[in-house]
């Protein structure tokens, strides 16, 4: 079995979410998001969660993390609309948004 480290990773396509401001993050609004639906995952070129996917070859399997729990991710949408802030994800959400996952997965967003 050959693995090898991409420069690849997993994005989520979300809907239906909230956000309710817990403070800050270097500087700008830390959200935590709740609820909502994942649409898809999508595997892209930079992922926000900074974490790459590994290639199994020898069955052409990608693998790797899509969310990780109380991760701060870069934003560029908040309460206020277009904002620079951060954005997490409860263990506890995840679990949820991991059970409304209806099985699309894309080529980039």
């Amino acid at each position: 079995m050959t693995q090898f480290y991409t420069n690849t990773g997993f994005s989520i396509e979300l809907i239906d979410y909230r956000l309710e401001l817990r403070g800050e993050h270097e500087g700008l609004p830390l959200y935590e998001a709740l609820d909502g639906n994942v649409t898809a995952i999508a595997i892209v070129d930079k992922p926000a969660i900074k974490a790459g996917a590994i290639a199994v070859s020898d069955s052409k399997i990608i693998k790797g993390p899509v969310m990780i729990p109380n991760q701060k991710i870069f934003r560029l949408t908040g309460l206020n609309g277009n904002e620079r802030c951060y954005w997490y994800f409860s263990a506890e959400t995840i679990k949820k948004l991991q059970q409304s996952f209806k099985g699309e997965i894309k080529l980039g967003h």
